[in-house]
């Protein structure tokens, strides 16, 4: 390798560990724009819908805003007044919950079965599981505290839609780009696929786990279900963290046995929705590695946060997409692909 091909990597290098520290440091500031970023590319396409099928423009959009208005109002209300309540009863809970595994360990004991309790409790640490599961739940509280910030930006994005398609086809013409529009026109439509039905299968994800833990009589099944909607968007490892507090609060309110039935209906869900009904309706439309999903969740839960995590696979297209464009980078695109396409 010759010194000025090693002088221009370690250059690159180097402003990419600019650009990530830059990106972790405005995480704060940056994390609201990104999520506002992919709500409106999730309603973009039934804002465009209503407009083809004869809806007026201004008709269309007012009830756009009109709905994400009353959904942030509606979560950002039910969310808060949950965690209030959560937070209010979770000394008693904890308690409730170290009683009812003690006694779980004694009743295995008077069967013959012995376990050492110092040993369960330092492997399984329910306590830390508990106080895991409260930082999850204050987390989603501060995001929503940014709603207000949110919803104006998604407002004006939905505004910024109607004339980008113009803005690209000006600059493809003027900066001797040639298929830009086409290329972008390809990935938003990608992107609009996994986010319209991965939303699908996340709302019958939220609705099973609301309605399961209703009858379970578990505590905020509807706060639960939403946290279900929400954690479906992370690939491998949402599932479970959506299960950790619905399980523990069956085992301080019910017992040891109503928490095993959550954790059975979690794993059905998981196994239904996961691997059964999303492969069928999404194929193969991410095409991303899983090796290269999986090392997304940890890179971006890393410089993001939580939601880093929840937005790790869009990202991960984004940028992926960003290095097809570019010859001397398409190389790269090709490694996080899960095939190889023979270009003709």
């Amino acid at each position: 390798m010759s010194s000025s091909a090693v002088f221009r990597a370690t250059i690159v290098m180097a402003s990419l560990v600019v650009v990530i520290a830059g990106l972790k440091a405005a995480a704060p500031l940056i994390v609201p724009f990104i999520l506002s970023l992919f709500i409106a590319l999730l309603l973009t396409p039934l804002l465009h819908w209503l407009i083809g099928k004869g809806v007026p423009r201004l008709v269309a959009f007012l009830f756009i805003i009109l709905l994400i208005f009353s959904v942030f109002v509606a979560v950002t209300g039910l969310v808060s007044t949950h965690v209030a309540d959560l937070f209010a009863h979770a000394e008693d809970w904890q308690a409730a919950m170290m009683d009812n595994l003690h006694k779980w360990i004694q009743y295995l004991d008077g069967k013959g079965i012995h376990i050492d309790q110092e040993l369960f409790f330092s492997m399984v640490q329910p306590q830390k599981l508990f106080v895991f599961t409260l930082s999850i739940v204050k987390n989603t509280s501060v995001l929503l505290s940014n709603s207000l910030l949110i919803f104006f930006t998604v407002v004006f994005m939905l505004l910024e839609s109607f004339v980008m398609k113009e803005k690209i086809r000006y600059i493809e013409q003027n900066s001797g780009i040639t298929g830009l529009t086409r290329r972008i026109d390809a990935f938003s439509d990608r992107l609009k696929h996994y986010f319209t039905l991965k939303a699908f299968t996340s709302s019958i994800t939220g609705l099973w786990i609301m309605v399961v833990l209703y009858f379970l009589d578990v505590p905020y099944p509807v706060l639960w279900g939403l946290g279900g909607f929400m954690l479906n968007f992370i690939p491998v490892i949402g599932s479970i963290i959506a299960a950790i507090p619905p399980v523990l609060l069956a085992l301080a309110t019910h017992g040891f046995g109503d928490a095993i039935w959550v954790a059975g209906w979690f794993l059905v869900i998981n196994i239904t929705i996961g691997n059964l009904l999303e492969p069928r309706i999404m194929g193969r439309g991410l095409e991303l590695s899983e090796l290269v999903v999986f090392m997304s969740l940890v890179f971006w839960g890393w410089v993001f946060g939580k939601v880093g995590m929840l937005l790790a696979v869009p990202l991960t297209m984004i940028v992926k997409f960003a290095l097809e464009i570019n010859d001397s980078t398409r190389w790269i695109a090709v490694l996080m692909s899960n095939r190889v396409r023979n270009r003709a």
